[in-house]
């Protein structure tokens, strides 16, 4: 694999991992900034339980990727980034139309770019 996708891939799962530490332990004042909602809405308990729950799955997200990349065989590990950064990207345009605009900036490009650079380059 080239060695700019596999930068890339670490870094979106770095990314993953980060926004996984602010879904789980960022401050209702810090969450509500970051994602552009009322702060009273994200001191609801429910929110606070969703938005963890989701921050798991940017976890798992993450170390599906970091994975990928340690997986010897060639076929199933761009199989399993094309599955991975695709969804990514995907649910980042899904945030983008329910949460906000710029999760598809700061989640989905940096996604489909290594996507790009999986399917053309690797």
């Amino acid at each position: 694999m080239h060695i700019l996708t596999v930068i890339l891939v670490a870094l979106v799962a770095i990314e993953h991992i980060g926004i996984m530490g602010i879904e789980l332990l960022g401050s209702s004042a810090f969450l509500a900034k970051t994602f552009e909602i009322p702060l009273v809405e994200v001191q609801r308990p429910h929110l606070r339980t969703a938005l963890a729950n989701q921050g798991l799955y940017n976890g798992f997200v993450a170390l599906a990727l970091f994975l990928a990349l340690f997986i010897p065989t060639g076929t199933i590990m761009k199989m399993m980034l094309i599955f991975f950064l695709a969804s990514i990207f995907i649910l980042a345009a899904y945030g983008a139309l329910t949460v906000a605009k710029k999760i598809l900036l700061v989640q989905g490009l940096p996604a489909l770019i290594t996507l790009i650079l999986v399917l053309f380059i690797f």
